[in-house]
Order: C-alpha cells, then structure tokens, then sequence
C-alpha cells in the first residue's frame, strides 16, 4: 500500500495583513476616494470665495456689510456626504474583483469599513485644518466662513475635528447599507433603500410632532456641547456597520 503525503494546510495570514489587501483594493486607483473629492471641494470652495469677493465689491467693501454677512454656508458638507457615495462607489467596484481573489466577504467588509473610517478621519483633518487657517486670515480677508460655518468657528481644532469625523463615520456607515443593498439587489434595491430610508425619516418627524418633542429636542441641542451631541451617533453608526455586513454576507456578484 502506498501511503500518500498531503501537503500541510497553508496558515491563513493574520487579520491585519488579511484588512491591509482590502484596503489597499481601495487604494490601487486614488482617484474616487482620494484626489477628485479634494478637486471638487477645492472648487466648491472657490465658488463661494469668488461670490464673496463679488459680494463685497458690490457693496464698496467687506465694511459695508453685516458683521455675519458670509457666516452661513453648507458647502463644506459635501465632502461628508460625499462620503456615503463613496461607500457605494468602492463597494460595486471592487467586490467582485475581491471575491475573484478568494478574499472572504468578511475581510473585504471590515477592509472597506476600516478604509472609510480613515477617510473620515483624514477628511474631518483637513477640514480642521483649513478651519484655523480660515480664522487666522479673518475668513479669507472676507469674513468669510466655509470651513466652520455659523456656531462650529468658535469652536476649538479638536471638537470640530471630533465633529466632523463622527458625522463622516455616521454617513460612510449608511453608505455601506446602501452599497450592501446595491451589490445584492442593485438599482430596484437602491431605490427601494432610499425610499425607505426617506419613509422613516418623515414617520420619525411626525411621531416627533404629535408627542411635541421637538421643544425638548430643541432645548437639548441649545444646552449641550456639540461634541456631545454628535456621540449619540456612534451607535447608530455601529448599527449600520453590522447592517451592511449581515446584507453582504450573502451577497454574490450580479452583472
């Protein structure tokens, strides 16, 4: 009888190694997450710098105008919310480029989250950044602000930092559902995802109306620090992390 030698079972390379090949899927083309959403603010932010300085010529000087004429601007959510596109993005690119080379749909999912948290840490860094430097030269010579609009100017570095990577983590997170939805059951479940998503949302402002909790929300918001506030998103955060996974555990590739 001959007695054949099987070979000895390959280890499996550690979690992190098994993390870094996902994220570095990610990494591979930096255009999405990485270069055209820092070109695309740049530009964001050069409109609104132009429509100042318009502004203010039009009115014979930054003097001629309100001390808070240029304190209110939302263009610098767009690189948060740019963020929930980005999941779905990086997601429906790369999953079935992972799968082919035999990476489990859990390393692939906790690469991808882990990924999107570092996007949003570096974006909410940036952000802080430009947020100092914007104060520093009074709003850009204008008053302006862009970087910390309304309330966050007064805030120091590090809550805004805190701020914006909390609200950055709460959307890439929301991204993931949708890019889970979108890898399963592509366009019909993307809509089916949002219109959902927006059903919840109009059922939660109504329960909101017909037991009066707005005035208490309200009263809460105005009597506690931002950072705090925002914390309350971690779980909803947490919670969607776990949604996306269970939606992409049996995911399989579609054309």
């Amino acid at each position: 009888m001959t007695v054949v030698a099987l070979p000895a079972a390959v280890p499996a390379p550690p979690l992190p190694r098994r993390l870094g090949n996902a994220i570095r899927l990610h990494v591979a083309n930096p255009w999405p997450t990485l270069i055209t959403p820092w070109l695309v603010f740049a530009g964001v932010f050069g409109l609104n710098l132009a429509i100042w300085y318009i502004v203010a010529t039009a009115a014979g000087g930054k003097q001629n105008l309100d001390a808070d004429a240029f304190d209110y601007n939302g263009g610098v959510t767009w690189v948060l919310v740019f963020l929930l596109v980005m999941a779905v993005q990086a997601m429906s690119l790369t999953f079935r480029f992972a799968l082919g080379l035999g990476m489990t749909r859990r390393d692939y999912y906790l690469g991808t989250v882990a990924y999107l948290g570092l996007l949003a840490v570096m974006y909410a860094a940036g952000i802080a950044v430009l947020a100092q430097v914007e104060r520093l030269t009074d709003g850009w010579g204008l008053g302006g602000r862009f970087f910390a609009p309304w309330f966050l100017a007064d805030l120091p570095a590090w809550q805004l930092w805190y701020l914006n990577t909390v609200v950055g983590l709460l959307l890439a997170m929301i991204g993931t559902v949708a890019a889970a939805v979108w890898v399963r059951w592509k366009a019909t479940g993307l809509y089916a995802f949002f219109f959902l998503t927006a059903l919840l949302l109009i059922g939660a402002a109504w329960l909101m109306g017909v037991t009066s909790s707005w005035a208490p929300l309200g009263r809460y918001l105005s009597t506690h620090e931002p950072a705090t506030v925002v914390s309350w998103t971690l779980p909803v955060a947490v919670l969607c992390g776990a949604l996306g996974y269970l939606l992409l555990r049996r995911a399989t590739p579609r054309t």
